[in-house]
């Protein structure tokens, strides 16, 4: 008579379940740290700021506006110290991936319809960072924020001017539409910089950038190897519920 997995067995085996499911990139509400940022040049289209971790490191951020022939370009505004708080209310940027809004007033401004480009640098690499949009269009005309990464709208709603559940949208080619769209979405991937360009014309939208971890914190885990753990998983679930039956 086969005898029942001892309890260690089991434990061992629920903390390689648990771990194949991280791996695996099982989703669930965590916090996310946002740029505070502490220096702008509006005339010159520039900003910086820093995201401080839970463990005290801390992360660079770096903004440009260029124009197309590579001279500096232009900000509409920007509050790096105080202001009107455009991130209130806070539900159209908490989701079941992202539980915490962006804090503060802090907010890069935009006028769209310049033909520049918009460039953020980061100090290292960050995985799946995510950007939080105040008032992209307005009802009844569209604005597009056309992004060179892919990216997933995660929350949306009503915001500081407005709009509502459906004002955001993902069109072809890495696109965002709003039409006042108040919201977050998510780029996916590990990223040390990416860009995007605003065709429409429309003076103001805002924005900020928010990360929960670095590439360096938690590594991107090898495919094969999660492949590995989850096959594991599943194969000794099911030897203990054929002895079980028995």
């Amino acid at each position: 008579m086969n005898s029942l997995p001892s309890r260690s067995s089991l434990r061992r085996l629920s903390g390689l379940v648990a771990l194949a499911l991280a791996a695996a990139g099982s989703v669930a509400a965590a916090p996310y740290y946002y740029v505070d940022w502490t220096a702008a040049n509006v005339g010159l289209g520039t900003a910086s700021g820093t995201i401080t971790l839970p463990n005290a490191s801390t992360v660079t951020v770096s903004f440009a506006a260029t124009n197309q022939n590579g001279s500096p370009g232009t900000l509409y505004g920007a509050q790096i110290n105080g202001g009107i708080n455009y991130w209130n209310p806070s539900t159209p940027y908490t989701s079941n991936q992202v539980d915490n809004a962006p804090p503060g007033t802090d907010i890069l401004q935009l006028e769209g319809g310049t033909n520049q480009i918009y460039t953020v640098t980061l100090s290292e690499a960050i995985k799946d960072p995510i950007m939080s949009i105040v008032s992209l269009g307005r009802n009844g005309s569209n604005t597009v924020y056309d992004f060179n990464a892919p990216f997933t709208i995660v929350s949306q709603g009503a915001g500081y001017w407005g709009g509502g559940p459906n004002a955001l949208a993902q069109g072809p080619n890495d696109t965002l539409i709003g039409n006042e769209g108040h919201g977050t979405i998510q780029f996916i991937g590990t990223f040390s910089t990416f860009s995007w360009t605003v065709p429409s014309p429309e003076a103001w939208h805002g924005f900020t950038f928010g990360i929960r971890t670095t590439e360096a914190i938690e590594p991107t885990p090898d495919a094969a190897t999660t492949g590995l753990l989850l096959a594991f998983a599943a194969m000794a679930l099911a030897g203990i519920r054929r002895r079980q039956a028995r």
